[in-house]
């Protein structure tokens, strides 16, 4: 039954070098930000889509000859 108390220690004072390790101590890079197409485009397509799917939506089904 020692085996496994061992084995929990040396986890338990190891695990935080293990993050220290996997780190690197360069400086992370700068986000650079250059958009191709301009965000106009997608919110057009939205707005597009989103209209398709409120049209749809109230739009009255006629399941029998008596809706009108």
């Amino acid at each position: 039954m020692k085996r496994p108390s061992i084995l929990l220690g040396a986890t338990v004072l190891l695990a935080p070098t293990a993050t220290l390790y996997a780190q690197e101590l360069s400086k992370p890079p700068e986000p650079s930000h250059n958009p191709k197409t301009s965000p106009v485009l997608g919110y057009g397509i939205a707005f597009l889509l989103f209209s398709i799917i409120v049209a749809l939506s109230l739009w009255p089904s006629k399941r029998s000859h008596t809706d009108l």
